[in-house]
């Protein structure tokens, strides 16, 4: 392999490790004090999150919030509530 290769497989191993951004769907659990939950272990409080100004006032708890992740930082941006599909249960 020559040296042009090796840099080519290097910055090409390097693009594909970045997450550029990532999406999440969250869940409002604290509304007064803006809190999403994306898991059992990850809950948003206001400080992390940016959010558009069609959303500055209080969004209900339960509400569903699409949210991207900037990269390789700690601050989310809301971007819209969202409507999950209904999963029918199976007889």
């Amino acid at each position: 392999m020559n040296f042009s290769n090796i840099i080519k497989s290097a910055i090409l191993q390097i693009i594909n490790d970045i997450r550029f951004t990532e999406v999440f769907i969250a869940e409002v659990i604290d509304e007064d004090n803006l809190k999403l939950k994306i898991s059992d272990k990850v809950i948003l409080t206001e400080n992390e999150i940016i959010r558009t100004t069609a959303y500055k006032n209080k969004i209900p708890i339960g509400t569903k919030i699409l949210l991207i992740r900037e990269q390789g930082g700690q601050m989310y941006y809301l971007l819209n509530t969202v409507e999950l599909p209904k999963v029918k249960k199976e007889e």
